[in-house]
């Protein structure tokens, strides 16, 4: 692959076209801005030439005769703003301004260097002041004002009925790097849900496959990068998937073409003269027909697996129970709610009753209990039974290995019941665990993963 088509949907181009993305979402969240903000995208009062102009017309004024300037101002107003000339402050038709209250005294340390006053005063009001209060002026007759006092103490006031200035430097400066960091959080979301939502199943897949769970191949999308791991994956999954099966459909074969000697051997002995010894071959016979029967059954479970079917699991479980009180076993069985689970029917009951039995087989009776804790169906079946050597647990799942150590089916059958159980539980993406319980007995617990679409019923 050239280095041009390796770029092209790699991690390194993902990352430059979201920086670009974020880079155009900022610039297009700013001329919304600039565009529909109306006179609040306009540049602050400080950086337009009202301030300067204002300042020079109060000099132009401060130097004409008193008995001139009223006439002047009024031929001065401009662009929206009145200017009017007062002889004394109590004329100002503005409230009192406290100097403390000023939102912006940068603004009037301006004027005054502009003006060059050694004496003089800067008033500045907005509708917004509560000083208007004292004056009890309706709020749609308030008005944006700026007082100048002159050197013979007389005012000039500029005033204006719409603001017609913008926000100040440093709060456009805020919105700015807040439209970057938004549009860049934005971005980043996005493409981490891209990145991670194929991680996160791929985690998955591996976490199944890992405890023996058959999978579809994953979808491969994404950067480069991921889309190869995704591959190089499905790849291992069906090859080691393959290699199961072949041994799986081996040892079935086995086991199946094992049934012909078999029965001529039992044939056979019938014409063996000593009946002592005939009924010993073909006990011994009948044993070797039941191993590879169960042989059999338990690699078609591993072969031949059913379709998936949505299942009230909790129905289910009790359909198991029944069966077994039906016989007039003892079960015992709790549930605190109803549970829609997507699985195989079949394999699950098979794999429910084999734990059930065997609770019934060495407790003598057996409690089950089904919950729903978060995403996660757990069944626990108990019993009190005598337990099982702390040295053995990690091997009751193992094909053909039984605790006790004779080999009679009559007392445990041929050890592939708990096998069995747990690859039905694996291939489902779950965990079958079995433990000792206080004082006595087992405990085995399966927990069992609830999909998204398997909503549960209250």
């Amino acid at each position: 692959m050239s280095e041009r088509r390796r770029f092209v949907g790699s991690f390194n181009s993902w990352f430059v076209a979201n920086v670009i993305a974020a880079i155009l979402i900022a610039l297009a969240m700013n001329f919304i801005f600039i565009r529909f903000s109306g006179t609040w995208s306009n540049p602050p009062l400080s950086e337009i030439d009202q301030i300067a102009m204002a300042a020079g017309i109060a000099k132009t004024i401060d130097r004409i005769p008193s008995n001139e300037r009223s006439s002047l101002t009024r031929e001065l107003s401009y662009n929206g703003i009145h200017v009017s000339w007062f002889a004394n402050r109590d004329d100002l038709p503005i409230p009192d301004v406290h100097e403390e209250n000023d939102p912006d005294p940068d603004l009037h340390r301006d004027i005054v260097e502009l003006l060059g006053f050694e004496d003089t005063d800067i008033l500045a009001i907005d509708p917004d002041d509560d000083s208007w209060v004292s004056m009890m002026l309706p709020n749609v007759e308030r008005f944006y004002a700026l007082a100048i006092r002159l050197e013979d103490h007389s005012w000039l006031m500029f005033s204006t009925q719409a603001r017609f200035w913008g926000l100040d430097s440093s709060i456009r400066w805020l919105l700015t790097a807040f439209f970057v960091l938004l549009s860049t959080l934005l971005i980043s979301w996005v493409f981490g849900l891209r990145v991670a939502r194929p991680m996160r199943h791929f985690a998955r897949a591996v976490e199944q496959f890992g405890i023996g769970a058959r999978r579809r191949p994953l979808e491969v999308r994404g950067p480069i990068e991921i889309r190869e791991t995704l591959a190089a994956f499905n790849a291992m999954q069906t090859q080691i998937q393959r290699l199961l099966e072949g041994r799986v459909a081996m040892f079935s074969a086995i086991s199946h073409d094992l049934r012909a000697p078999l029965t001529r051997l039992k044939l056979r002995s019938e014409l063996v003269d000593d009946e002592r010894q005939r009924h010993k071959i073909i006990g011994d016979i009948d044993e070797l027909q039941s191993m590879v029967e169960a042989c059999l059954a338990y690699f078609r479970l591993e072969s031949q697996p059913e379709e998936l079917t949505r299942l009230e699991f909790s129905e289910l479980l009790h359909t198991v129970v029944d069966n077994f009180r039906d016989m007039g076993k003892k079960v015992a069985y709790h549930h605190a709610r109803s549970v829609i689970y997507q699985g195989q029917p079949t394999a699950l009951k098979r794999a429910l009753t084999n734990l059930i039995d065997n609770a019934i087989k060495y407790g003598g009776h057996a409690e089950v209990e089904l919950r729903v804790i978060e995403s996660t169906i757990v069944v626990t079946i108990q019993d009190e039974g005598p337990g099982v050597p702390p040295e053995n647990l990690p091997r009751l799942f193992d094909p053909f290995y039984r605790v006790e150590p004779s080999r009679n089916p009559q007392t445990g059958g041929y050890g592939l019941g708990l096998a069995a159980s747990r690859s039905v539980v694996h291939f489902h993406g779950g965990e079958l665990t079995i433990a000792n319980r206080r004082p006595r007995g087992l405990i085995a617990t399966i927990r069992l993963p609830l999909l998204e679409a398997s909503p549960r019923l209250e």
